[in-house]
């Protein structure tokens, strides 16, 4: 059975602004006693009609993985006095004048280890009222949306890495296994945690599902609508 999408859309309007925001760099930076450091630089925009709230979304991931990082460093029982650090950026994938989307792609080295952690991330915020967006504002809610994000990004992994080295319990089709999703003008953009679909070697890999394969589960009158129509 073949999709039909909605004749009316549930979602409502969506405000455009008038003219895109200006892009900056912040960083957060500091060191946590006795024993750490972090370094993390992330994205602000600013402009005419942009929220209040926006720039507060954008710092908040970076602000998360520092209290992950200090809750570690307390629990962390070791007689090593090498310091670890924290470090990375968020860099943005989409801005327009109706959405600012951004992905984040932190690591932490330990002192005295020989590997260290990676953390992904990715937030799509409404600039007109600062709110967070998900994929049921982009997606109609009964689409086969994640289905097919699922399908695209295992082809995907298995075409670069090799069937025997993707992991594909990490990619069922559940929420939470594509809960760090990002938008650009080519597509929606998954990030995977390091080894959730494969070995540490693999890193935290990104893949790209083109709006030509997921487009047509998108809502025109959503808030990505317009990369999408005709």
């Amino acid at each position: 059975m073949s999709f039909a999408p909605p004749a009316v859309s549930p979602v409502g309007s969506w405000v455009f602004l008038p003219v895109t925001p200006s892009l900056s760099i912040e960083r957060l930076t500091g060191t946590i006693e006795p024993d750490g450091t972090f370094d993390m630089a992330f994205p602000t925009v600013d402009g005419l009609g942009v929220a209040a709230g926006v720039g507060s979304q954008l710092r908040q991931p970076v602000e998360h993985a520092r209290a992950l990082f200090a809750a570690d460093l307390f629990e962390d029982e070791s007689s090593d006095i090498e310091p670890s650090h924290l470090f990375g950026s968020g860099v943005v994938s989409l801005l327009d004048t109706r959405v600012v989307s951004v992905e984040y792609d932190l690591t932490v080295e330990w002192g005295g280890a020989a590997s260290g952690d990676q953390w992904v991330a990715a937030v799509v915020v409404d600039l007109a009222d600062g709110s967070l967006l998900g994929p049921l504002d982009v997606f109609y809610d009964d689409s086969p949306w994640l289905e097919t994000l699922a399908r695209v990004a295992n082809a995907d992994l298995t075409e670069r890495f090799g069937k025997d080295v993707v992991w594909t319990e990490g990619l069922a089709v559940e929420a939470s296994n594509f809960e760090n999703l990002a938008l650009s003008a080519d597509g929606v953009v998954l990030l995977f945690d390091r080894y959730q679909v494969g070995p540490g070697v693999l890193g935290a890999p990104r893949v790209t599902v083109p709006w030509l394969e997921i487009g047509k589960f998108v809502d025109p009158n959503g808030p990505v609508g317009h990369l999408v129509g005709g």
